[in-house]
Protein backbone atom coordinates (compact mmCIF):
# COMPACT_ATOMS: atom_id res chain seq x y z
CA UNK A 1 0.00 0.00 0.00
CA UNK A 2 2.85 2.34 0.79
CA UNK A 3 4.58 1.25 -2.40
CA UNK A 4 1.45 1.93 -4.46
CA UNK A 5 1.03 5.32 -2.79
CA UNK A 6 4.63 6.31 -3.53
CA UNK A 7 4.46 5.00 -7.11
CA UNK A 8 1.25 6.92 -7.78
CA UNK A 9 2.84 10.06 -6.41
CA UNK A 10 6.17 9.85 -8.19
CA UNK A 11 5.72 7.68 -11.31
CA UNK A 12 2.03 7.04 -12.06
CA UNK A 13 2.75 6.14 -15.69
CA UNK A 14 4.11 2.75 -14.57
CA UNK A 15 0.68 1.72 -13.23
CA UNK A 16 -1.66 1.22 -16.15
CA UNK A 17 -5.42 1.44 -16.20
CA UNK A 18 -5.79 4.31 -13.73
CA UNK A 19 -7.81 7.23 -15.04
CA UNK A 20 -7.70 9.49 -11.97
CA UNK A 21 -4.29 9.34 -10.32
CA UNK A 22 -5.18 11.62 -7.42
CA UNK A 23 -8.21 9.52 -6.42
CA UNK A 24 -6.14 6.34 -6.68
CA UNK A 25 -3.44 7.88 -4.50
CA UNK A 26 -6.02 8.89 -1.88
CA UNK A 27 -7.48 5.36 -1.92
CA UNK A 28 -4.02 3.83 -1.48
CA UNK A 29 -3.34 6.15 1.46
CA UNK A 30 -6.68 5.21 3.04
CA UNK A 31 -5.87 1.52 2.63
CA UNK A 32 -2.48 2.13 4.24
CA UNK A 33 -4.06 3.86 7.25
CA UNK A 34 -6.62 1.06 7.62
CA UNK A 35 -3.89 -1.57 7.57
CA UNK A 36 -1.75 0.29 10.11
CA UNK A 37 -4.70 0.82 12.46
CA UNK A 38 -5.71 -2.85 12.24
CA UNK A 39 -2.13 -3.97 12.81
CA UNK A 40 -1.72 -1.75 15.89
CA UNK A 41 -5.03 -2.95 17.36
CA UNK A 42 -4.00 -6.57 16.77
CA UNK A 43 -0.64 -6.02 18.47
CA UNK A 44 -2.39 -4.40 21.43
CA UNK A 45 -4.71 -7.36 21.96
CA UNK A 46 -1.86 -9.85 21.55
CA UNK A 47 0.12 -7.93 24.17
CA UNK A 48 -2.91 -7.67 26.46
CA UNK A 49 -3.61 -11.43 26.34
CA UNK A 50 0.02 -12.55 26.52
CA UNK A 51 -0.06 -12.94 30.30
CA UNK A 52 -3.35 -14.82 30.42
CA UNK A 53 -3.23 -18.53 31.10
CA UNK A 54 -4.99 -20.97 28.83
CA UNK A 55 -7.91 -22.46 30.70
CA UNK A 56 -9.30 -25.86 29.83
CA UNK A 57 -12.47 -27.44 31.09
CA UNK A 58 -11.04 -30.10 33.39
CA UNK A 59 -14.13 -31.35 35.12
CA UNK A 60 -12.68 -34.85 35.46
CA UNK A 61 -10.40 -36.08 38.20
CA UNK A 62 -7.25 -36.03 36.09
CA UNK A 63 -6.05 -32.68 34.76
CA UNK A 64 -4.18 -34.17 31.83
CA UNK A 65 -5.06 -32.69 28.42
CA UNK A 66 -5.14 -36.16 26.83
CA UNK A 67 -7.64 -37.24 29.41
CA UNK A 68 -10.00 -34.46 28.33
CA UNK A 69 -9.98 -35.29 24.63
CA UNK A 70 -9.62 -39.04 24.69
CA UNK A 71 -11.42 -40.02 27.87
CA UNK A 72 -14.04 -42.27 26.29
CA UNK A 73 -12.60 -44.30 23.46
CA UNK A 74 -8.83 -43.99 23.45
CA UNK A 75 -7.36 -47.40 22.76
CA UNK A 76 -10.77 -49.04 22.62
CA UNK A 77 -10.72 -52.53 21.14
CA UNK A 78 -13.76 -54.43 19.98
CA UNK A 79 -14.12 -57.60 22.00
CA UNK A 80 -16.91 -59.28 20.01
CA UNK A 81 -15.00 -59.53 16.71
CA UNK A 82 -13.83 -63.12 17.23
Amino acid sequence: MLFVYVMLGSQPFFITGIENVEAAQQNAFGALLTFVATFIISLFFIWKNSGAEIEYDVSGSDKNRLNIDLKRDYGAVQTDSY
